[in-house]
């Protein structure tokens, strides 16, 4: 069920056992621990007869041993049913993605063909299905703007209308932070309704990157231009 899309990096002693060995004996009585069976006196007195009353005792503990340990049996079975928390599964080896429901194709012109949406904080063309508009919306407003270049050195900078058909661009190291939790929300969301999301936003991977990014120090300075991005042609797909 592993999909490819699982291999996509993102865009942005033993010790020796003692025993216990019992002395010989010495052949004094009193020094062996127990007599023998060998040692005792052989009584030939014949059993005293069952009686009626003796087997009816010995049928009912039978019988209420089998049944004492019938109930525990099912007392066990059942609460492991009711109790399905009891037994700690292990987490999936697989990451989801294989179904794929929408795509944008290759190219800018390709994906308005097919219908698809631009969307800046993915930094690519995404089909209306797996696209939050009003989300994206409100990640632009109360993170952004940006400023986006041509170059790593910050020497051109890309204007808004140009971006849609820029296949790699350099922006700000906030703009990084910011995409990575839009997708980490977008994802969230997904995984509470069962939602189509972007095939970017399944890749352990991508996720891996993003905590490594955002967790190191060194990438503190918001402003600084440090980041490559190159365009998506998003896939919507199925987190299951």
């Amino acid at each position: 069920m592993l999909p490819a899309i699982m291999s996509k990096m993102s865009r942005y002693t033993p010790s020796l056992e003692s025993g216990y060995q019992r002395p010989p004996y010495n052949g004094n009585e009193e020094d062996r621990p127990f007599l023998s069976a060998s040692d005792e006196k052989t009584d030939y007195t014949s059993p005293a007869p069952s009686t009626p009353r003796s087997r009816l005792c010995s049928a009912l503990v039978v019988a209420s041993t089998s049944l004492t340990l019938g109930l525990l049996a099912l007392i066990l079975v059942v609460a492991q049913h009711r109790q399905p928390g009891s037994t700690v599964s292990l987490w999936p080896t697989y990451q989801g993605g294989s179904h794929v429901v929408e795509h944008c194709g290759n190219s800018p012109q390709e994906a308005q063909e097919l219908g698809c949406i631009w969307d800046l904080m993915s930094f690519g063309w995404v089909h209306p299905r797996c696209f939050k508009p009003d989300e994206s919306q409100i990640f632009l407003e109360k993170y952004g703007p940006w400023k986006w270049y041509y170059d790593l050195n910050a020497t051109q900078e890309i204007a808004p209308e140009d971006l849609t058909t820029t296949r790699r661009v350099y922006t700000e190291q906030g703009y990084h932070v910011v995409h990575c939790l839009y997708i980490f929300k977008l994802l969230h969301l997904a995984g509470m309704n069962g939602h189509i999301v972007t095939d970017e936003a399944i890749p352990l991977a991508h996720t891996q990157h993003c905590v490594d990014m955002i967790s190191s120090p060194k990438y503190t300075d918001f402003k600084h231009i440090n980041t490559r991005v190159d365009m998506l042609f998003a896939r919507c797909v199925s987190i299951d």
